[in-house]
């Protein structure tokens, strides 16, 4: 097969034998389907949340006239119309007249991801005092002339509480409230293999960010990737492989063998992550590539649990990973991990990598264009080059800690001992796509973006080189979440 392959070319010479139900849909939700892509994959349960009422039974704000229990109900209503609550199970539901009601409340049920509390008139300043006590994660939902007790928020939060507010004069504005709330009860579901073959991060990592952010991180044997790989059926390989190339604009240097081994692969992560129970997991592909302990690179099997809203990401960088499923719990968009390049020239940061989602909007939205190509670096293999949308606003972050010291064995990485200790800062920008270059240098799939001011942004860096960048401005969620899970949000240029 020569290395230009064509769509014809592939689809005429692919397996007679393959049969209709081993062939590519699309799953309920949008997202790119294989032989059983998705299938199995673990599910996440339903987000329980504490919602409270805050205010006397009368109150001389904002009216006299006002009876509490009528605008409980009438706020309810009104909240019900909010989009985006088919997985949210509120509980409690409750008018607080004093604080004591709240350690009742919270006593029953302390499973919840945390609290949305909606004022209702003023007269609350200890209900919210003692809700901001509780160390349970709150979010305070202020319709304007509710009350006054907006004003505290910030002083609580300088303290430390884990409680922010969001004053509007819309109340299903509650999506907005919940949305934090739902990627804290996601974080504490998700399970992360980590493939590193040898290495691991420094003692005490693993269990602290199952104490700050819930994931569980757990150590995977390469080995036990190449038994998944030899366990899946050589034809729903080669359908899999055929729906890759069905759908791809050209394939250019990987031979028809090369993308059914990678195919193959990518049905044995999603195996994988099936029997784990798991929903993310990050190998370090580079090295256990090189060292012939990989079956094929993972690059199409990233691309295709991305596209599910799961996550796959590259060089066993668990900063990294822990950043993409962050804002894939709290956006539902993938993340793009990247290495990325200035160029003052044009006030842009370039991002380049050899694996890309194509769902960039998320499972239910549009694919991106797509070439299928060879790992850049070393020519093998299969990977995608997306081309992803101009003029897209994005958010740029990572995860890291506040006393980062570069050190390890790759200081170019996210993942290296020192650095990832800690888990405590989050680094975020925004900017826009104005650029998809195309040219056969820094990785496969690239985009140049707009930045705010690109020397502030290159004279401020740190935390290596590693990033992750989303479809959309999430600068607002970003705030949210960090105030409720602890960490400090730095906004980087």
């Amino acid at each position: 097969m020569s290395a230009d392959i064509t769509r014809r070319e592939f689809l005429g010479t692919a397996s007679a034998g393959m049969i209709a139900a081993a062939t590519m849909g699309r799953l309920a939700n949008g997202a790119m389907a294989g032989v059983g892509a998705g299938a199995n994959l673990p599910s996440f349960g339903r987000v329980r949340v504490l919602r409270v009422f805050m205010g006397p039974p009368r109150s001389g704000w904002p009216s006299p006239l006002i009876e509490a229990e009528a605008e409980v109900q009438r706020l309810k209503a009104q909240m019900a119309q909010a989009p985006g609550f088919d997985d949210v199970e509120f509980v409690g539901d409750e008018l607080l007249v004093n604080p004591g009601a709240v350690l009742r409340l919270l006593e029953q049920h302390r499973d919840v991801a945390g609290v949305l509390a909606v004022q209702v008139a003023g007269g609350t300043t200890h209900t919210v005092c003692a809700l901001a006590d509780s160390g349970f994660p709150t979010m305070m939902l202020a319709i304007p002339y509710s009350g006054h007790e907006w004003c505290i928020v910030p002083d609580l939060q300088k303290a430390g509480k884990k409680i922010d507010v969001l004053p509007s004069s819309d109340a299903k504005a509650v999506a907005d409230a919940i949305r934090p709330l739902r990627a804290i009860s996601r974080l504490r579901e998700t399970r992360l293999l980590f493939v590193s073959g040898g290495w691991l991060p420094p003692e005490g990592f693993i269990p602290e960010v199952r104490e700050r952010l819930g994931v569980e991180i757990v150590p995977f044997d390469p080995a036990r990737l190449s038994e998944a790989f030899d366990a899946v059926d050589a034809e729903a390989a080669e359908a899999d492989a055929k729906q890759w190339i069905g759908q791809a604009e050209v394939v250019k240097e990987p031979t028809r063998e090369e993308i059914v081994k990678s195919a193959r692969f990518s049905l044995a992560l999603q195996n994988v992550l099936a029997a784990e129970k798991a929903h993310v997991i990050t190998i370090n592909c580079l090295g256990l590539f090189g060292q012939g302990k990989l079956p094929a690179y993972p690059c199409l099997g990233f691309a295709r649990l991305n596209d599910l809203g799961y996550a796959g990401v590259c060089e066993a960088d668990l900063a990294s990973a822990l950043t993409q499923i962050m804002y894939t719990h709290l956006a539902g968009v993938p993340g793009f991990v990247t290495d990325p390049v200035f160029d003052l020239s044009n006030g842009t940061l370039i991002h380049a990598h050899c694996v890309s989602a194509t769902k960039m909007d998320g499972p239910a939205g549009p694919a991106c264009p797509y070439a299928i190509r060879s790992h850049l670096e070393d020519n093998k293999g299969a990977s995608l080059q997306v081309k992803m949308r101009i003029g897209q606003e994005i958010t740029m972050a990572k995860l890291v800690s506040q006393d980062c010291r570069v050190a390890g064995k790759n200081p170019y990485l996210a993942a290296t001992p020192a650095e990832s200790l800690g888990a405590s800062t989050l680094l975020v920008s925004t900017g826009t796509i104005v650029e998809v270059p195309d040219v056969d240098r820094g990785c496969r799939t690239k985009v140049a973006v707009k930045v705010r001011d690109a020397q502030k942004m290159l004279d401020g860096w740190t935390h290596g080189l590693h990033r992750v960048i989303f479809y959309g401005n999430h600068m607002s969620d970003t705030r949210r979440l960090g105030r409720l899970l602890g960490l400090s949000v730095v906004e980087e240029g």
